[in-house]
């Protein structure tokens, strides 16, 4: 069953990494993400997730969690966790010099 849990994962991953890459390089979003005022960032928050979900799972097959690798999966979802909300968050409004 654990091997059948990393195939699905491991298939996620890759549609999300896809998904992200395209709103780096394109600035187009999934039609569900529409309302996301800054796809860029939203996809690099997306990359950071995506690698540590991919370490925390090689973490996790490796030995069960007591890896380096662990720490650094834990390190990633955190700064994925700090940067997500900016990409939906406003930006300022530039007042011209009067």
């Amino acid at each position: 069953m654990g091997d059948v849990f990393i195939g699905i994962a491991g298939a996620l991953i890759v549609a999300s990494t896809v998904c992200a890459v395209i709103a780096i390089r394109t600035g187009w979003m999934p039609p569900w993400l529409r309302r996301t005022l800054r796809p860029r960032l939203w996809g690099y928050s997306t990359l950071i997730g995506n690698a540590g979900i991919c370490l925390w799972l090689f973490a996790f097959r490796a030995d069960g969690m007591s890896t380096p690798a662990a720490l650094a999966a834990g390190v990633l979802f955190a700064a994925n966790m700090a940067i997500s909300p900016l990409a939906n968050r406003p930006g300022r409004v530039r007042q011209e010099p009067q």
